[in-house]
């Protein structure tokens, strides 16, 4: 009951804030409206009297009061708004975060309108007026016994205007929880400001629960670093404070869906809270779960010791005073602003590179030396509320007792009776919830399981990819290598999740995890990569027509493996950088080391670039038949066929099956002769004639040699010729010149060998014969040659002679067309004669 009228009168109050702040902003509004309409154009636009400390001062009295009794009176209207307008004008907003809001300015004049209805204020001609500060000696005014302010500024017109100085509108809510105590004075008139603040801060109105949500924290000094910190954290235990309390409660004075709004909110404000942090030394796959943790930690410190007076703390104001002061002594650029809480190592520095440049947050040392600095202070008790006055002076110095160590407990739940795995925790027995080594026993049984599960599905992956490997050819295996570097990637990102998530893991044990989890994440990623590669490398090879052990193939292969290679390095190289590992010298490292590297495997770099040069620019592929090197001794073991290029050798299957490998930069730099890709055979052989065959007989001879290679269908016709080139010692030689239309040796070698019996058929017909080296001695009669045939030879070369038909030195065309291609190949008898006729 007690909790549900506590709601009810929350509610109330909500209801009555929400209405003041409807009602403030639709008069408003409503104001300029009729203002625009009914006003002279002057009286609209005409400014607040700020023309000097005592103007300033009456007239923002004046105009402050005036719409507050009228808000009060109901009867807001265009003169009420010109009040608040020149009451708003009176003030410097400059250093005031959300200065530019009608909110804020709302809240900062209903503050020091309070303030100056509470204190003595001097006597009216003890201010300055006008003729004080005609002579222009008067730059500030302060009223006595305050730190309150007025200084002059010299507007975009070159005006002088005095107004309440931008340091104290910042100071407002301090000052005023300074004397909110105090009576108000005779004849003022009470403000507004408690009413204004009364409802809950998330929801006092739209535009302020839009700057909670949506606003960065405010980190434009130390001041407001510090400020803003401590009001975050201290909000968010609020509100976490209360749903678990309605939620415990019997029975629950809060819904589920009220208490996930509040975790929600909660959720915001330590977001807001971490936002003050430089986390540049924390890894970033670590940030966003070590941040929250930190956050409570530091939360925790400043709970247990003495906050400094807030005057103490620099503002922006503060600083850029130093710092002119500083560069007129100095005459170069002050150094980057560094403020320390008085006694410790906790440091707010200003950032000077980034995306944060020029913003106040807890320095990147003070972020990881927060464990550290927990560790040494968590057994010291909280200080006690408002201890020594010195809080007073700060937005939110409450305390948010036990708020890191119930968070912990909860395994990072905030309201855990919302979560499914919260419930669960709260009803374990107590001896699995007892602490070992800062972990619970059910965090250290669910750790040693996960581990257990993730070596089992690496051994299962490596075991049943080799076994498939048996029943698989490529690609098929390839694709099944890459499914399961798929499943384990998504497996691992599955159990860091539930790791980081379900186990909830604190302190160093979690930093630890979460490194080699990440990390073993990277690697698999690498291995997809790689095995993606090569994968779309051996499909294209498999569906495409290039043959699998071709350079193409090859050198495809190659290509997909260094790409694949590469992104993994580059996958790994960001791995390490995002687990916060100083890329600096590890590539330094890997500069000496490759170098090292470099000099140890020089041959083996030397064989990968000439086996590139070879697939690229193919003076041979696989499946050619070529002679290699240039010893005459060994030319027959130096002949072979081409069956592998890979990164580091060349095997040859020479002519005796025999295997050959040869590394790739010395079979680059031999003298290579292609024999596959020759698009005809040379046939080239001399005659050698015996001596006694007349010149007739040696015309005959050649006219009919000429006839046999011009009428050959395998015979090219050019530049095919038969000539008489000497005499030796024992015979007339006659050369035979030409190339044959084939490419293979055994093709080549059946053309020449019909070639050679029709050769020897001409020179039988002819009556000549071949000679022979030899100093034989005939014991028996030489018949001598046949002279009937040389009659005949000479008779038909007569005729040629006398018809002018002797083709010497060249046929005549029109007969050199007639007798081309005109002999059956192959010859009469063989299986696959054609006749030509």
């Amino acid at each position: 009951m007690r909790q549900r009228s506590k709601l009810s009168m929350r509610t109330a109050r909500h209801s009555y804030a929400v209405s003041l702040f409807a009602c403030l902003v639709f008069m408003l509004l409503w104001s300029v409206a009729v203002a625009a309409v009914s006003s002279p154009e002057s009286e609209l636009l005409r400014p607040a009297d700020t023309s000097s400390p005592r103007d300033t001062l009456t007239s923002f009295i004046a105009d402050a009061n005036k719409y507050i009794e009228d808000f009060r009176d109901g009867q807001v209207g265009e003169k009420s708004y010109l009040a608040f307008r020149r009451a708003s004008q009176a003030l410097d907003y400059s250093t005031t975060a959300d200065g530019d809001s009608w909110f804020i300015r709302s809240l900062r004049i209903a503050l020091l309108q309070e303030i100056l209805a509470r204190i003595e204020l001097p006597a009216e001609n003890e201010v300055p007026g006008d003729r004080a500060v005609t002579g222009g000696n008067i730059d500030q005014w302060k009223i006595p016994n305050t730190t309150i302010t007025i200084v002059k500024i010299v507007d975009s017109t070159g005006a002088d205007q005095y107004l309440f100085s931008a340091e104290t509108v910042q100071e407002l809510d301090s000052l005023y929880r300074q004397v909110k105590h105090l009576p108000y004075r005779p004849g003022t008139v009470a403000g507004l400001y408690e009413e204004m603040i009364k409802v809950d801060s998330q929801l006092q109105n739209q535009e302020q629960l839009l700057r909670d949500l949506l606003k960065p924290a405010d980190t434009s000094s130390p001041r407001a670093t510090l400020e803003g910190f401590l009001e975050n954290v201290n909000r968010s235990y609020a509100l976490v404070t209360e749903a678990n309390t309605a939620l415990e409660a019997t029975p629950p004075t809060m819904t589920p869906e009220q208490a996930q709004e509040l975790e929600h909110s909660a959720k915001q404000f330590l977001q807001r809270a971490t936002d003050t942090f430089d986390l540049s030394l924390i890894p970033e796959t670590l940030r966003q779960a070590l941040s929250v943790d930190h956050s409570l930690k530091l939360k925790e410190i400043f709970d247990r010791m003495l906050l400094p007076p807030l005057d103490a703390i620099p503002t922006q104001q503060m600083i850029d005073s130093l710092r002119k002061e500083a560069q007129i002594s100095a005459q170069q650029p002050a150094p980057p602003f560094r403020w320390k809480m008085p006694n410790t190592k906790i440091e707010i520095v200003e950032i000077q590179e980034g995306d944060r440049q020029g913003q106040f947050l807890f320095s990147a040392g003070t972020v990881r030396r927060v464990g550290d600095i927990y560790n040494k202070v968590k057994d010291l008790p909280y200080r006690k509320p408002y201890f020594g006055g010195t809080e007073q002076e700060y937005l939110s110095p409450e305390l948010s007792p036990d708020f890191y160590t119930n968070y912990i407990s909860a395994s990072g739940y905030l309201i855990p009776q919302l979560h499914l795995r919260g419930r669960l925790i709260e009803v374990l027995p107590n001896w699995v919830k007892a602490k070992i080594g800062k972990q619970m026993l059910w965090q250290w049984i669910g750790l040693l399981f996960s581990v257990l599960v993730a070596i089992y599905v690496i051994f299962a992956a490596i075991r049943y990819v080799k076994l498939a490997a048996d029943n698989f050819k490529s690609p098929g295996i390839d694709w099944l290598r890459l499914m399961a570097a798929a499943l384990l990637l998504i497996f691992f990102a599955l159990l860091d999740q539930f790791v980081e998530e379900a186990l909830s893991l604190s302190g160093h044990l979690r930093v630890i995890v979460a490194m080699l989890s990440s990390a073993l994440i990277f690697l698999v990623a690498a291995w997809l990569t790689f095995v993606f590669c090569r994968t779309i490398a051996e499909t294209i090879v498999s569906t495409s027509r290039m043959h699998t052990m071709s350079s193409e193939s090859s050198l495809l292969r190659i290509s997909a493996s260094v790409v694949g290679s590469l992104i993994a390095v580059g996958i790994i190289i960001n791995g390490f950088k995002t687990l916060g590992a100083d890329l600096v010298p590890l590539l330094a490292g890997l500069g000496i080391g490759g170098l090292a590297v470099a000099l140890a495997a020089q041959s083996s770099i030397a064989n990968f670039i000439s086996g590139l040069i070879l697939l690229s620019n193919k003076p041979v592929r696989v499946g050619d038949f070529c002679r290699y090197g240039e010893d005459p001794s060994t030319d027959w073991l130096r002949i072979g066929t081409i069956e592998e290029i890979n990164w580091i050798s060349t095997r040859i299957r020479g002519i005796d099956r025999t295997v050959t490998t040869i590394p790739n930069a010395e079979f680059a730099n031999m003298h290579i002769v292609n024999l596959t890709r020759r698009d005809q055979r040379l046939m080239r052989t001399t005659l050698q004639l015996r001596y006694e065959t007349t010149p007739e007989q040696m015309r005959y001879i050649l006219v009919k040699l000429r006839e046999l290679l011009l009428g050959h269908p395998m015979v090219s016709a050019e530049p095919a010729r038969v000539r008489m080139t000497g005499f030796s010692a024992y015979s007339k030689n006659v050369e035979i010149y030409g190339y044959l239309k084939c490419t293979e040796q055994d093709e080549f070698l059946a053309i020449q060998e019909d070639l050679l019996m029709r050769i020897e058929d001409i020179i039988t017909e002819a009556g000549s014969g071949f000679a022979f080296p030899s100093q034989t001695a005939y014991l028996a009669r030489d018949k001598g040659l046949d002279d009937e045939r040389r009659n005949e030879a000479e008779t038909q070369v007569d005729h040629l002679r006398s018809t002018n038909k002797l083709p010497f030195p060249e046929f005549e065309e029109e007969e050199r067309e007639q007798i081309e291609n005109t002999l059956d190949y192959p010859p009469e008898g063989s299986p696959h004669h054609k006749s030509r006729k």
